[in-house]
């Protein structure tokens, strides 16, 4: 799995732990009177003051620029005057080499980095000689250039300089126990586990970091705050290598411990919840990580000032996490901000500046403005220069710069690009299969003269590349990177019409939606099942060989060389990986159900459909907005003419207007201009039904509210009177599950209604808001906002509702759970598991409405036990036992999604489908109780008289415009928010 950033928490964090340790090392090394090169010694005393005020000048100066700029001035007046002071054999006084090493230290904090790499590697050769006197400032500079030329792409020559210092160290500081030694020790270790996880060495990587973490255990405690530093530091590893359960454990309990026994002023105490949040973003919770990160950067705001390097990474990783939860907007003045400071204290051509750069272009691109990115990474581009080898930097700047480029007509030059990054991917050794498959595309794509089945089979590998990394780690969700490569696909699809290969790229940015939204859930039950997570763990490492496999195969291809053996290993790891995933199918169908699915078929795809039956799928992914017609007959792929930018703000313009009681008649029509162009419409003409699959931001759209079907803008009709509207979650072929008539005496129903809101426990209240910023005031299920809970109206209307429901017709059974009775108890009752038609008529909130509540959730009554809080969350609804044919949630808000960019269907409609249910019908917006209890009664008749489900909430909201009486039954804000949801 990739990292969120290159070094989004590692390199800056090994150089914060060198710079804080200064005056201990330096004291350690100052003491050593044994040493032959001793100040103490007489021929050495007037070196003595020097070394002593240069010391001095470190512990206790300002740790600004200008401090820094007195330190570096001490030091090299000891190296001057070392430089002239020669031993017996005619070379100078190592402590003219040591000097170095500190000013190269100093020089990396105040952001020369060049400069800083420079120096160490001139001091590190000069002083190998006196590693055994002065081994604690050879080693804390080893490790830090390590890290540096890891972060400039020399992983390779970074290993072999900080293994060989390592092993000397040790060697030399064997019968040490000195707090100096041990965190030198320690940061060695930290330096090989980053350079080797970038070499792809994962498991040596936890090794040498878990290594670090012992050493500082052992020697300082489990509660120092250099121990928790060590803890969270093996949990940004464990991320990186997959294992989220184990990094979320290790990251709480740095967390644990720092909340416990670190002052909140300790660096160690911010960055502590700021790995949590980095683990928990990782780990599909994108609300709860944004918490996590927002109140470690205030932390370090109170604690260590806005105008600090430490800062300027805070922001940078809250900005990472915005931009995973495809939040454009936001991320850019963020990736400024920290694009500014960093530059400041790190020079302008280090990674954190450089990525900033290429971040905020990525945001720009998906925002619309094209120039804007074009500018941003062409700096970016430039200052890592002509000669870099860091292409992973280089995959988050050439493939955008090289789509602006085409953007604004200059082919040329986007080829120029396209190849030289192709030609850097295939030199590196340290590349993935995705980078591999997408260089290549985009070398193709911009090829003024395409092969047509070379481009097919480039953007198909794309595919099968990001498929298998969503596969192995579905609670990640895909990487802006991803999405890139994806639009690229779409737009390939689009031109070539091949609606084949846009139904595989739409199908995998809706099913990783999907997956990730279960992803709480299937936690979940991998805790409770530990086969479960053996049988995952050996997946995961078939999925490691395969990709291993998959990336040889690429690169030889690439490359022109002979590729047998490889196909045969690349079998062999398929053949593998598949048996591993059908074991689990058989094993576990319930795990397997939440995941990503395998791609559909058109062909499959249009025989499930009926005549006068089509699928319209839209999928505004990164720039480009792109629509897939299905039919019985036909399937088409389009490029749509309006960007995705300007079709979220229409879309988001047309739903707030109707919220606030009003409605936007100019975004209503260039809404349906976007959607239905005359190619979408001449294949929509005879359709009846139409089934709609909207990814994105356009998953909390009711389609009903669309108008402009033709180019007139004076069209009224809403496309609910032009088609029988439902909505499916993915895109695979119709089952036809609901049947066209049922009789009410062979279905049960069970409904719970009108909880008590009012009786909702705020026992939790008073330590929420207690002493702040402690790991039990975020994000437990004790820390929900209970006073927040309880200000919700009752809604006296949802009883009436669901008794309206109740005597309507004769049911074979019935239960009403009314009131107190509505609770998580009755949810577990066996009645509810057996239901055919379960009616929950309460509040439904949106992920982060109420603090403590990071996910979808309803709200029903408090019971007895103490797990029966009220708050009935998506993932604790994904663990019932419900196989109800049709769930209708007749409550606010509950199409929600789970926030961070999914679709409204991966909320709490993807927590019941995990539960076993079938279609639901949900809610928008906050409806009236009365307005919700005509819709819900009026489906449920219609459709026990005989009616499809679609077509059965088609005519109630129908009945409800025409028939009703009902004040307000006429405007869009009463009957557009229910929407059937088919699964």
């Amino acid at each position: 799995m990739r990292a969120i950033t290159s070094f989004s928490t590692s390199g800056h964090l090994l150089a914060a732990a060198l710079l804080s340790a200064t005056s201990v090392v330096y004291a350690a090394n100052a003491s050593e009177q044994t040493s032959p090169y001793s100040t103490e010694l007489p021929q050495f005393a007037h070196l003595r003051a020097l070394e002593a005020r240069a010391n001095d000048l470190q512990e206790n100066e300002a740790q600004d620029a200008s401090g820094r700029g007195r330190i570096i001035a001490g030091w090299r007046a000891l190296q001057e005057v070392a430089s002239k002071t020669f031993l017996q054999d005619g070379s100078v006084h190592p402590l003219a080499h040591i000097a170095k090493l500190k000013i190269a230290s100093l020089l990396y904090a105040n952001g020369d980095i060049d400069a800083a790499i420079a120096l160490a590697e001139e001091g590190i050769a000069e002083s190998r000689p006196y590693m055994a006197d002065y081994p604690i400032a050879m080693a804390d500079t080893a490790a830090l250039l390590g890290v540096l030329w890891t972060q400039k792409g020399e992983p390779e020559r970074a290993f072999s300089m900080v293994e060989a210092t390592y092993r000397d160290f040790t060697k030399a500081v064997a019968d040490q126990h000195k707090a100096g030694a041990v965190l030198a020790k320690s940061n060695l270790e930290h330096s090989l586990s980053q350079i080797t996880l970038r070499l792809g060495r994962t498991q040596d990587a936890l090794d040498y970091q878990r290594a670090s973490l012992d050493t500082r255990e052992a020697s300082l405690g489990p509660n120092h705050p250099d121990t928790v530093a060590a803890y969270y530091n093996y949990a940004q590893i464990l991320r990186r290598a997959g294992q989220m359960q184990e990094a979320e454990a290790i990251a709480r309990a740095a967390v644990e411990r720092a909340s416990a026994h670190v002052d909140p002023s300790h660096p160690s105490y911010a960055r502590a919840f700021e790995m949590l949040g980095i683990v928990l973003a990782n780990s599909g919770r994108p609300i709860e990580a944004t918490e996590f990160l927002s109140n470690a950067l205030e932390l370090k705001r109170r604690y260590e000032g806005a105008d600090t390097l430490i800062f300027g990474y805070g922001i940078h990783n809250l900005a990472t996490i915005l931009l995973q939860r495809r939040q454009f907007g936001e991320v850019r003045p963020l990736f400024s901000e920290a694009e500014e400071i960093m530059s400041r204290y790190q020079g302008p051509s280090s990674a954190f500046p450089v990525l900033a750069l290429a971040y905020n272009g990525q945001a720009s691109l998906a925002l619309g403005e094209p120039a804007e990115a074009r500018r941003l990474l062409e700096d970016a581009y430039s200052r890592l220069g002509e000669d870099t080898k860091d292409v992973e930097a280089l995959s988050r700047i050439v493939p955008d710069l090289v789509r602006s480029l085409r953007l604004a007509h200059r082919p040329d030059k986007a080829l120029d690009y396209a190849v030289a990054y192709e030609q850097r991917v295939l030199e590196s050794d340290t590349t993935d299969a995705f980078e591999i498959a997408f260089s290549r595309l985009l070398r193709v794509s911009a090829m003024p003269l395409r092969d047509d089945r070379m481009l097919s089979e480039a953007a198909y590998m794309v595919l099968g590349a990001i498929r298998r990394s969503a596969a192995a780690d579905q609670a990640a969700g895909l990487e802006v990177r991803h999405l890139a490569a994806i639009d690229l696909v779409l737009e390939t699809a689009a031109r070539h019409e091949d609606p084949s290969l846009m139904l595989a790229a739409m199908s995998l940015v809706s099913g990783s939606d999907i997956a990730r939204a279960a992803s709480r859930g299937t936690e979940q039950l991998r805790a409770d099942h530990p086969e479960l997570a053996t049988m995952l763990s050996y997946r995961r490492q078939m999925a490691d060989r395969l990709e291993k496999a998959d990336r040889a195969m690429l690169m030889a291809l690439a490359r022109g060389g002979n590729a047998a053996d490889l196909q045969v290993e690349l079998d062999e790891a398929s053949n593998e990986y598949e048996a591993a995933e059908r074991a689990l199918q058989g094993r576990f169908p319930a795990w397997v159900g939440s995941g990503l699915q395998t791609t559909p078929s058109i062909s499959a795809l249009r025989a499930s459909l009926k005549e006068g039956e089509a699928v319209l799928a839209v999928a505004p992914v990164y720039y480009g907005s792109y629509a897939l017609v299905v039919t019985p007959e036909s399937a088409h792929a389009v490029q749509l003419t309006t960007s995705r930018k300007q079709l979220v703000d229409l879309a988001n313009a047309l739903g707030t207007s109707v919220r606030v009681g009003a409605f936007d008649e100019g975004a209503s029509h260039a809404l349906g201009h976007a959607f239905f162009p005359q190619a979408v419409r001449d294949r929509l003409a005879d359709t009846k039904k139409l089934y709609i699959h909207a990814s994105g931001p356009l998953g909390s759209l009711p389609f009903s509210l669309v108008k402009g079907w033709g180019e007139d803008d004076d069209d009224a009709a809403w496309l609910t009177d032009r088609f029988v509207l439902s909505y499916i979650s993915a895109l695979a072929p119709r089952e036809g599950k609901s049947p066209d008539r049922v009789t009410s005496d062979a279905l049960n129903l069970v409904a719970l209604a009108a909880p008590q809101i009012a009786n909702f426990t705020t026992a939790t209240t008073e330590q929420a808001g207690s002493a702040p910023l402690q790991i039990s005031d975020f994000f437990t299920r004790t820390s929900v906002d209970g006073s927040a809970v309880s200000t919700l109206p009752p809604l006296p209307g949802t009883a009436e509702e669901v008794r309206a429901i109740a005597t309507s017709v004769p049911w074979k059974s019935k239960r009403l759970f009314i009131g107190v009775e509505a609770n998580e108890a009755a949810m577990r009752r066996e009645e509810t598991s057996r239901a055919d038609i379960l009616v929950l008529a309460t509040h439904g909130l949106v992920a982060g409405e109420i603090e403590g509540i990071a996910e979808p959730a309803l709200i029903i009554s408090t019971g007895a036990e103490a797990s029966d809080d009220g708050v009935l969350t998506a993932s604790e609804i994904a663990r019932l036992d419900i196989s109800a044919d049709w769930v209708i949630l007749s409550s606010c808000d509950s199409a929600a999604g789970m926030g961070g960019g999914l679709p409204a269907f991966s909320g709490l409609a993807q927590a019941f489908w995990q539960a076993g249910a079938d279609d639901l019908l949900v809610t928008h917006w906050k409806v009236r109780d009365d307005i919700a209890a005509f819709v819900s009664s009026r489906t449920v008749l219609n459709y026990l008289g005989g009616m499809t489900k679609a077509d059965a909430l088609h005519h109630a909201i129908r009945q409800l415009r025409t028939e009703s009486n009902i004040e307000g039954a006429a405007s869009p804000f009463a009957w557009a928010p229910f929407v059937l949801i088919e699964r």
